[in-house]
């Protein structure tokens, strides 16, 4: 989707300290930090699920982003965060400690997602499983005091916390190959292959144990979905 470019901020050729924050299985961390083999990269996480074996200027520390951060302040050239939307409840005071530690001149780098359900033809319908499943997650999450509504909103909130330069760009992601365009078709093909697990992951827990739906009908809903996800028939995607 960002034709293999790791972050959209412009920062020069030639970053010292970077910031990963809710760096996952540390993917993103650990090719930037072969990217730029002179930068130190930190990447930070609840769970310690990150390889031992990574780049030589590469670590990973167990952190919580919404507490105070620990790290110097005005330090980080780039401070990234992408797909946390659902995790966290104070977006404002997570992006006021990026401030803080960002360095003069330094850049903030978000890629989140809307958890809504497009399409251009008319395809997706409300009444369908596949719109019905973005709503329930929606519903949960919300109900546990978090959120995936922040994508679009972001601008004003990094605006009032003193950034400058905000600028925002959307891009769609087909769910499926069904698009005509061939980098589309690929985006699609990947998405769909993490939707194989990545509908059950997301919401077996929150259906289940949030909105106490019975786990039979969380898993009809789940399979559902998938199966109407995978129709050539509905052209749906989602805005990242």
């Amino acid at each position: 989707m960002m034709d293999d470019k790791l972050h959209l901020a412009p920062i020069d050729s030639n970053p010292q300290n970077i910031l990963d924050i809710g760096t996952g299985t540390g993917i993103w961390a650990m090719d930037v930090g072969e990217r730029y083999p002179s930068a130190q990269v930190i990447g930070t996480d609840l769970s310690p699920i990150q390889p031992s074996w990574v780049p030589p200027n590469v670590r990973f520390e167990i952190d919580d982003a919404e507490s105070e951060w620990t790290f110097k302040k005005n330090f980080f050239d780039l401070v990234h965060i992408r797909n946390l939307g659902g995790a966290i409840k104070d977006w404002e005071k997570l992006l006021t400690e990026a401030y803080k530690h960002c360095r003069p001149g330094g850049w903030v780098d978000i890629a989140e997602y809307e958890m809504v359900c497009f399409s251009d033809d008319g395809s997706v319908q409300e009444s369908m499983t596949l719109s019905k499943f973005y709503v329930l997650i929606n519903q949960a999450v919300e109900k546990s005091g978090r959120g995936f509504h922040m994508a679009k909103l972001l601008g004003p909130v990094l605006t009032k916390i003193g950034f400058t330069n905000v600028h925002h760009e959307i891009a769609k992601g087909p769910l499926g190959p069904w698009a005509a365009n061939k980098k589309e078709k690929e985006i699609g093909a990947y998405m769909l292959l993490s939707a194989e697990t990545g509908f059950e992951a997301t919401g077996i827990g929150l259906f289940t144990n949030v909105l106490g739906m019975d786990p039979k009908e969380a898993q009809r809903i789940i399979a559902e979905t998938l199966k109407q996800a995978k129709s050539r028939k509905i052209h749906a995607y989602g805005k990242q």
